[in-house]
């Protein structure tokens, strides 16, 4: 993941709601969305080099369904959903696909839960990274759905050799910055940045996903 460069490394949020029990999927437009006795629960992702992806993937696959890219979400899936989950990477500051699902849920008539799960190279439990990115989710999304949201934050991870130039541009911009501070004054997450610059981490970690399922009443 691409963090900010105004606050280099940044995590994940992952937003809960309360329990439900689940039936079964319908095919909406391009969307499987999982029905339950609350209603309906799609899972969007705005996921760019796969992080993302695999967090939407794993929790669609506990709640058996799947889980859909947000260019390809119908506006009959967003209609039918009452729980609208979003995976998506945090990219110098913006989230791909965020403002734009966001907005479209807020046109609706009968706006849905929402549940926004930002993915981040970052460790949340850091002082200051949790702020950072909620201040990032608000940025992102109109008023109505930033004050109803709930967020919490995930890892993911990062390959040099994915990157397209211009994330390259801007991952060496932030290393720049960030080799230059003091080794006495490195937090954690500026010393994972430094050892690892130009090579591959992956810090997904499919067990971070629980308090989702538990807010589901959904079991590992």
């Amino acid at each position: 993941m691409i963090a900010s460069i105004v606050k280099p490394i940044t995590p994940y949020v992952v937003c809960l709601f309360p329990p439900c029990v689940m039936r079964g999927s319908v095919q909406w437009g391009q969307a499987d969305i999982e029905e339950d006795a609350m209603g309906t629960i799609l899972i969007v992702h705005g996921s760019k080099y796969g992080a993302s992806k695999r967090y939407a993937d794993e929790c669609a696959r506990r709640l058996r369904t799947s889980a859909i890219r947000f260019k390809d979400c119908a506006d009959t899936a967003l209609r039918r959903a009452d729980v609208v989950i979003y995976f998506g990477p945090v990219f110098a500051g913006g989230m791909p696909g965020l403002r734009r699902t966001t907005k479209r849920v807020a046109a609706l008539s009968r706006p849905p839960r929402v549940i926004i799960v930002t993915v981040g190279l970052g460790d949340p439990s850091l002082p200051g990274n949790t702020e950072h990115l909620r201040g990032i989710v608000r940025q992102q999304v109109p008023p109505s759905i930033a004050d109803v949201a709930e967020c919490f934050h995930l890892r993911g991870g990062i390959d040099y050799t994915r990157l397209s130039l211009m994330h390259r541009i801007m991952m060496w911009m932030m290393y720049q910055h960030e080799k230059r501070i003091p080794r006495d004054q490195w937090t954690t997450d500026t010393r994972m940045f430094n050892e690892t610059y130009g090579g591959a981490v992956d810090m997904v970690d499919f067990q971070t996903l629980t308090p989702i399922m538990a807010s589901l009443g959904v079991a590992d």
